[in-house]
Formats: structure tokens, C-alpha cells, sequence
């Protein structure tokens, strides 16, 4: 059951798909698959370490055959030890053989940043303790296609949940009591270091969006994980935002004030 979303099957199977698309697609299905089934095992650690992983792709080995790739931040590739890769390896063959992807090795390996003729500027930068407006857990020196009030983001939805947060707070709620909106703020809770979509605060409290994607069908038992550790670390309320709303002004700003209801509804 997938809840009325398309499944990766329908989405890798349609028709004048590119192989290019096709790829990127199964990469995100057994990483999303692998995640569920250590959650389903009660393997919380292992299937923590998926939501580290910023990049998933299939690359050719020179041997007939696909290998997953896995690209994650310098500072988490030391979690991935030999024996969390081996489980990951093992997990990975079993939903691969089932859905007939041909995908039977793993390489988790760091994300190289994008770096331009300015690096030796952003290493000082780095080094003096200095930082962008949102935290960035990478160097981006690439050109910034969605940005607004100083603040950078990956892509347009982030972008729309944003502009239409600044609406409530500038537009709706009253200035003495409005919310504050931190988007993509690293942050660390018990034993991870991860990077919430944005960071509402709202009366006294604090609440976490996360920003679906097009393809988000698989990574649902990750989603609850994620959100119990944030829960624990002291996030009173954790929603998300539906790739629907996104395309869909009122229906975003519903979603968004429902969204502050919970945040101060929640015990």
C-alpha cells in the first residue's frame, strides 16, 4: 500500500522514461527500501545512517553490472564503518534480486563540494568561525538559483514554503506574537547530525516541516524515526508538506496554519 502515491515501479516504468532517470530513480528505491526493512527489523542505528546519505546513484563497475553509490557529508562518513557497510551490502543484494534491479554492491563514499576560483575565501571564512546566514553543510559556491532575504535554498518548494511562512508571519499573525522561520538550519540531536527543511518557532514552542519531494513512497518508517528522534530532543511537533501543496497556493497556506494549530495544540 502506498497511499494513492505513484509507485517507483510505475515511475521507473513509464512510458519515454529516460535510462538516465531510470537509474536515479532505483537508487532512490532501494535506498528507501533498505531503510525500511532495517527499521522493520528493528535495526534503528543502521537505518538512522540512511538519513545521512545526501546523493544516491547507480554507477557502472566495469563488470557488467550497477553499483550503489552512497555520498555523505566528510564529517559522517567515520559512522559508516566496514561492518554497517557489509549490512547494508547484504540488505541491499536481497531487495535488488527481489525487484530486479541487478544492483548487488554498495560504496559509501564523501561528497566532494562544488568549488570555485573563491575556495581559498570560503576556507578562511571556515576557519575564522564564519558562516552563511543558514548553516550549509556544504561549501556552495555554485551559482544560487533560489534565494531570498540573504537565505539560500536547494530548490523551488523550499523556496514556496518559505515565501508563504513569511506571509503568515508578516501578513496574518500579529508582529507581537508571529513565528520565527529558520530554513535549513543544521542541527544535532542524540548521535546525528541533520539538516531540517525548516524550523518554525511559534509561541513558546518549536516545530520542524520537512518538504516532500516528487518520488518521497519509500522512506515513510525513516520519516517516523527521524521524527521520534526529534521528538526526543525536545521538537514538540514535526509535519510535512505534501508535494501536492506545493503546486497549489491556499492549499499550501492551509497546510502551513494547520501546521502552526498542531504546534501549539501539542503537549
Amino acid at each position: 500500500m502506498n497511499g494513492g502515491s505513484t509507485s517507483y515501479k510505475e515511475l521507473i516504468n513509464q512510458p519515454g522514461i529516460s535510462q538516465e532517470e531510470q537509474d536515479r530513480l532505483k537508487a532512490d528505491s532501494l535506498l528507501g527500501n533498505i531503510g525500511a526493512l532495517l527499521v522493520g527489523r528493528g535495526d534503528l542505528d543502521a537505518a538512522r545512517l540512511i538519513l545521512l546519505v545526501e546523493e544516491s546513484r547507480l554507477e557502472w563497475d566495469g563488470n557488467n553490472e550497477n553499483d550503489l553509490i552512497l555520498e555523505v557529508h566528510p564529517s559522517d562518513r567515520a559512522a559508516f564503518t566496514s561492518d554497517v557497510v557489509d549490512k547494508l551490502k547484504e540488505v541491499c543484494t536481497e531487495v535488488s534480486n527481489r525487484l530486479d534491479y541487478g544492483v548487488n554492491w554498495v560504496v559509501v563514499r564523501e561528497v566532494i563540494p562544488e568549488v570555485g576560483p573563491n575556495w581559498r575565501d570560503l576556507l578562511r571564512e571556515a576557519a575564522e568561525g564564519k558562516r552563511p546566514t543558514n548553516q550549509a553543510r556544504r561549501l556552495r559556491t555554485a551559482e544560487k538559483r533560489w534565494v531570498e532575504d540573504h537565505l539560500s535554498f536547494t530548490n523551488a518548494g523550499e523556496l514556496r514554503v518559505y515565501q508563504a511562512l513569511k506571509h503568515i508571519q508578516e501578513k496574518i499573525l500579529p508582529r507581537e506574537e508571529t513565528i520565527g522561520i529558520f530554513p535549513l538550519s543544521n542541527g544535532r540531536v542524540s548521535g546525528r547530525t541533520w539538516e531540517p527543511d525548516v524550523i518554525v518557532t511559534y509561541k513558546g514552542r518549536v516545530g520542524v516541516l520537512e518538504i516532500d519531494g516528487p518520488h518521497h513512497n519509500a522512506r515513510k518508517a525513516l520519516d517516523t524515526t527521524r521524527e521520534h528522534l526529534l521528538r526526543d530532543a525536545g521538537v514538540a511537533f514535526v509535519d510535512r508538506v505534501p508535494v501536492e501543496a506545493l503546486e497549489d497556493p491556499q492549499e499550501l497556506l492551509s497546510v502551513l496554519r494547520r501546521f502552526l494549530r498542531r504546534l501549539t495544540d501539542t503537549r
